[in-house]
């Protein structure tokens, strides 16, 4: 696949259906170049519009023309893609194993929606992370989480209501990795910190070439978390021994070439950018720490020792290293209460997990609500167990999804009370709501 400022090329009929419904473009492609056949007969002209119609038939008579399919980049067909784009690094917070991402995003009331897919009005960043995503989805997800992080940790304080900050950061975040898109060393930790510095440079570098404001070029070229223990566990990553990295530009060489157009729509709404201008001098400070922050977390929860307790060793070291003058507190004081939070959410789950065990019939104990559960009703209504309490039902009035019971849900109905609900008793938070529920006998 080629993408450049002005078309999309692909070089086969399936790779280009798949693109028409995965993005749902319809009716929107038009072709730089006739489709002919082996005869030289037109079969698709250029610059018409062609439906998808058209293109199944093309499919059915594969073998009797040359498969070049230059495909218009358009306003129409531009917006939809980053329309679409937009939509799946959103949807990295559903995918994505690391959980307090998503928790971060569920805390704030800020329209992060809005802000990515403005982010993604310069056309150059656009195909960017368009081919990206197209040949590459693992390191697309890598580079999403990134971005997501470093655009989660601007949007927690209150204070930093700043023009462009937010927008900034997450272009920061999402680009600071984005020249490593061939390499296999993405996927593990850095192996010292001259090397961190270098693959920084060389990233911001090729940034500037992508038309990054140089602030935040520079905030990439120099967020690097220098001298900070991450805990990394060989064990989580290939053990393989790779040659020294070097990033390639040549995979993005087609996009580089000059169109002699604005990469930038001018209609953008910037509603969720509203705010104090702020020097580029302040700026670059507070994206330099805002990467440097989400970097720091994106390598300890990728590479841990410990998995099952990431979060306690992120409130832990993100604490200790800001109160050492490694993060700026501004930023970093609110995510360590956030996590703080998510922390005390993941200890609850745990507890119910560990109650729901107990069952006698099990997987019928199911703690409810999730998660911050003050009942336990028996889900397969097994009234023969010596744990049901009789004449206390619980009435479930909508459905409730499961916390890791994968592919299962807790329909509405009528539910019979188990007696492991006296062990929420000892959970955080439940005990009193337990209290309060629980009518007297």
């Amino acid at each position: 696949m080629k993408v450049s400022p002005k078309s999309i090329e692909f070089e086969s009929i399936e790779d280009l259906l798949f693109f028409v419904r995965d993005y749902g473009t319809g009716n929107m492609l038009r072709f730089l170049n006739p489709i002919s056949d082996n005869s030289g007969n037109v079969l698709v002209k250029e610059e018409v519009q062609v439906k998808e119609s058209a293109l199944t038939r093309l499919k059915e008579i594969k073998g009797q023309y040359t498969p070049e399919f230059k495909v218009k980049l358009t306003k129409e067909l531009t917006g939809q893609i980053q329309d679409k784009i937009s939509e799946k690094i959103v949807f990295q917070l559903k995918q994505t194993d690391k959980k307090f991402l998503k928790f971060v995003y569920e805390e704030n009331t800020f329209n992060y929606k809005g802000i990515i897919r403005n982010s993604l009005s310069n056309k150059k960043h656009l195909l960017a992370l368009f081919k990206v995503y197209q040949v590459n989805g693992p390191f697309f997800k890598h580079i999403c989480e990134l971005g997501l992080l470093s655009l989660g940790v601007v949007l927690i304080p209150d204070a930093l209501k700043y023009k462009m900050l937010r927008r900034y950061s997450f272009l920061g975040g999402i680009f600071m990795d984005i020249v490593r898109v061939d390499s296999e060393h993405w996927n593990r930790p850095f192996p010292d910190d001259s090397e961190k510095t270098r693959i920084a440079k060389l990233c911001a570098n090729f940034m500037q070439k992508l038309d990054l404001p140089e602030f935040v070029c520079s905030a990439a070229s120099n967020h690097v978390p220098l001298g900070l223990q991450d805990n990394s566990d060989p064990s989580t990553y290939s053990t393989k021994k790779l040659d020294k990295e070097q990033p390639n530009e040549t995979f993005f060489s087609d996009l580089l070439l000059d169109d002699g157009e604005s990469d930038s729509s001018s209609d953008e709404e910037e509603e969720e950018e509203e705010g104090a201008d702020k020097s580029e001098d302040v700026l670059r400070e507070l994206l330099t720490d805002s990467m440097k922050i989400a970097r720091y977390i994106h390598t300890v929860s990728s590479f841990s020792a410990d998995k099952d307790y990431v979060m306690e060793e992120l409130v832990y070291y993100l604490a200790y290293n800001t109160t050492r003058g490694y993060f700026n507190e501004v930023l970093a004081n609110p995510l360590v209460n956030l996590f703080k939070r998510f922390e005390e959410n993941v200890k609850r789950m745990r507890k119910l997990a560990e109650i729901e065990m107990q069952c006698l019939h099990p997987p019928a104990a199911w703690a409810y609500p999730k998660p911050k559960a003050s009942q336990v009703l028996c889900k397969n209504k097994v009234w023969d167990c010596p744990n049901i309490v009789r004449g206390w039902d619980i009435h479930v009035i909508s459905a409730q999804e499961a916390f890791g019971w994968v592919g299962s849900s807790l329909p509405a109905d009528h539910y019979p009370k188990c007696k492991l609900e006296e062990d929420l008793e000892d959970t955080p938070e439940s005990e009193d709501s337990n209290k309060k529920e629980k009518p007297a006998p």
